[in-house]
């Protein structure tokens, strides 16, 4: 089979990206390799400098080596002029990258499209009717006057693969599958949480609850450190500034900076556990199939797909955050609730074997259960369009 994997966002190059955490990146770049691995022929439109073992198609350069600014926005403010150009670019890269990859599709160079990260191949998609799937990584959109409600409701009947089945909830478009993401195993080294600490890492923004991980860690008397991106982006600057960087004293709570390769799996493994404390509906969370993966239980608020990924009492504990009525509400192990069930849960952290929370992964999480799945959907989209 030959695959066209469209990732041509902006922040696969080092210029943008160095830095950043951009989940679809890491996992783009596995798929395609394993796809290889396979026997079929892939074609990787993306950012020049990718790293890749597929065929590379890069977009234009031009466009990414220098600082440009939209003239049309000249008398705006000097933050919005910044950023406005920024996301000009990024558009404006994605938009040839995505035409180069139905030129080919035309062409018969490639079989199917697998657009990964570009809204605007929706549109060639319409024009060309090839086959085309969509990975989705946000949540649903919930209100009918966002950009991305409208974008999903005009485009409903593409063919759209969500990372779990919490993520397709209270949204009626094409879904052709669940593939879960996969971690490639060789680089997460597996730890028995001999350094006494919590962890909490990602981007540090208030849906993903740093500020409540760093109170429980503060209740427990426990230490916490904390590790996310250096990049602006991932950070909500004034929420850091008013709820998280209080805290921060390098002794209850440091901070550790952007961990990659060893140093993020040495910084995962040697955890008690992860404080997942979720304010909005994860569609995924590579995070915590990552600290799974180095045998760190999981502590996290029943929110989106927490109870898909996370096995209660069995690589982790899941904690109902409020009363609100939630799959799975008052099923749990413990019933405390809020703030208090995350403190009861840290206590009980031992009761976790951390052989169960990497076998976890084994069987449900590598790079190679997700290569299998989408191989499989690739075949039934090609069957069903062509006939």
């Amino acid at each position: 089979m030959k695959i066209g994997l469209l990732l041509p966002s902006i922040y696969m190059y080092d210029r943008f990206g160095k830095g950043r955490i951009f989940a679809p990146g890491s996992i783009g770049k596995d798929l395609v390799d394993g796809l290889i691995e396979k026997g079929h022929e892939v074609f990787f439109y993306t950012a020049p400098g990718t790293q890749s073992k597929a065929t590379l198609v890069t977009g234009d350069e031009a466009l990414l080596k220098q600082d440009l600014f939209y003239y049309l926005f000249r008398n705006r403010g000097d933050e919005e002029k910044k950023y406005t150009a920024i996301e000009i670019q990024k558009r404006d890269f994605e938009y040839a990258l995505t035409l180069k990859a139905y030129q080919d599709a035309l062409k018969g160079v490639v079989d199917i499209i697998h657009s990964y990260h570009d809204f605007g191949a929706h549109y060639f998609n319409e024009l060309t009717e090839f086959p085309t799937i969509y990975t989705l990584h946000d949540p649903m959109p919930i209100n009918d006057n966002t950009i991305e409600y409208v974008r999903l409701k005009r485009f409903s009947n593409h063919s759209y693969v969500s990372i779990t089945n919490a993520q397709r909830k209270n949204f009626p478009i094409n879904f052709v599958g669940t593939v879960y993401h996969g971690l490639n195993l060789k680089d997460y080294e597996f730890g028995e949480g001999e350094g006494n600490y919590l962890i909490h890492f990602g981007r540090i923004l208030e849906d993903k609850g740093t500020h409540i991980a760093i109170e429980v860690a503060k209740k427990t008397e426990i230490p916490m450190r904390l590790a996310s991106s250096t990049v602006r982006a991932n950070t909500s600057q004034k929420y850091y500034e008013e709820k998280v960087k209080p805290s921060v004293d390098g002794v209850r709570v440091s901070e550790v900076g952007y961990l990659e390769a060893k140093d993020k799996s040495s910084y995962i493994k040697n955890a008690l556990a992860f404080l997942f404390p979720l304010q909005w509906d994860e569609p995924f969370g590579m995070v915590m199939i990552e600290a799974m993966a180095c045998g760190t239980p999981v502590i996290a608020y029943n929110r989106g797909s927490v109870s898909e990924i996370v096995r209660d009492g069995l690589t982790g504990f899941i904690i109902d955050p409020d009363d609100q009525d939630r799959p799975g509400k008052g099923s749990w192990i413990i019933k405390k609730k809020g703030i208090e069930g995350l403190v009861e849960a840290i206590k009980r952290i031992k009761e976790i074997d951390r052989n169960k929370c990497r076998r976890h992964v084994e069987e449900n999480f590598t790079v190679e259960k997700m290569v299998d799945n989408y191989e499989k959907l690739y075949y039934k989209i090609i069957k069903n369009t062509i006939k």
